[in-house]
């Protein structure tokens, strides 16, 4: 039995698990990293995280550089991330550039997303894209 891949953690999870009061996501994410669970990041989510913060920047920056990084390899990443906007908009889900590309690397490397985006839990049903599934009931 192969061992599982990375855990993906989306925008939305380190959000919530940043927050002052986190949620059950937020909580299982402090969980994986206390557990030293396999914690991956992606460029765009770094991005997306530290875009949206007004206060503790530089610590949470210095926090984010333990993980290491999952990206883009090559021009062929940008193609499947095309595709795979193009056959979620074929099947009626709307999802955006970035969200093609968090979904598409998180494939491309057999990662585990760690999401509480609505849009990654459609796109699961149509693509081989594994959500990582935690017992978050508190």
């Amino acid at each position: 039995m192969s061992e599982p891949g990375p855990i993906l953690v989306d925008t939305s999870v380190w959000i919530d698990a940043l927050s002052p009061r986190p949620g059950p996501a937020g909580e299982e994410l402090r969980r994986l990293i206390a557990d030293v669970e396999p914690v991956v990041l992606t460029g765009i989510i770094v991005t997306e995280v530290l875009q949206g913060l007004f206060r503790d920047a530089d610590a949470v920056e210095s926090h984010l550089t333990q993980w290491d990084l999952l990206e883009p390899q090559g021009f062929g990443a940008y193609l499947r991330a095309a595709r795979l906007w193009r056959m979620g908009r074929s099947r009626g889900l709307t999802l955006t550039t970035v969200d093609a590309l968090i979904a598409s690397l998180a494939m491309d490397y057999g990662a585990q997303l760690f999401t509480l985006d609505e849009d990654f839990v459609r796109l699961a049903k149509v693509t081989p894209l594994e959500l990582y599934r935690a017992s978050l009931a508190a």
